[in-house]
C-alpha cells in the first residue's frame, strides 16, 4: 500500500521549525540593563528560600506574616508546615510574655482578638500554639516559654 500514510513519515515544514527551537523553560530569563544599547543578560538561577532562623529569613518572615495576619487578625493559617510555624511564633511573641503565666480564660480572650472575622477560632489556634511548643499547659494556666523565641516546633 503505496498511499498509506503510516509507512512513509510526512515532514510539515511548521513543526520541523518548531522542533529545532528550545523549549521556553530550558531558555534562560533575561534581564535588561537600564541602558537599552546593552545586551540582555541571563538571570542567575533562583536559590531557595532559607528556613525559618537562616540569614535572610526574617525578611521572608515578615513576608509570610504580612500574608496570614492583617489589621492584627489572623487572616487563616497557613496550610505550609514552615509558614505556619512563623505565622504561630508570630502570635506568641506579639501576645505572650516568657514566663507569665495565664489561666484559661485570659489566653482565650487574647486569642479571640487574634481570630475576629477570621477562618481559624480561638481554641483551634489555642490547640496549635500548645503542639507547636509556644505556649506550655499544666492545670488550665498556660505560660509562654522562654526558650520558645525562635524554635516553633513541639
Amino acid at each position: 500500500m503505496p498511499n498509506d500514510r503510516s509507512d512513509s513519515p510526512v515532514e510539515d515544514p511548521e513543526s520541523s521549525q518548531l522542533s529545532q527551537q528550545p523549549r521556553l523553560s530550558q531558555q534562560p530569563q533575561l534581564s535588561q540593563s537600564p541602558q537599552s544599547s546593552q545586551p540582555l543578560q541571563p538571570l542567575p538561577p533562583r536559590q531557595p528560600s532559607p528556613d525559618t532562623g537562616a540569614a535572610g529569613g526574617d525578611a521572608r518572615d515578615n513576608m509570610i506574616v504580612r500574608t496570614f495576619v492583617r489589621d492584627g487578625r489572623l487572616v487563616r493559617l497557613p496550610a505550609r508546615w514552615t509558614r505556619k510555624k512563623v505565622v504561630l511564633r508570630h502570635i506568641a511573641e506579639q501576645t505572650f510574655v516568657p514566663g507569665v503565666e495565664y489561666p484559661e480564660r485570659t489566653v482565650h480572650e487574647k486569642l479571640r482578638a487574634w481570630c475576629e472575622d477570621g477562618e481559624v477560632d480561638h481554641v483551634t489556634l489555642r490547640r496549635h500554639l500548645v503542639d507547636f511548643g509556644h505556649l506550655r499547659r499544666s492545670d488550665g494556666i498556660y505560660a509562654r516559654p522562654a526558650d520558645s523565641a525562635r524554635t516553633g516546633s513541639a
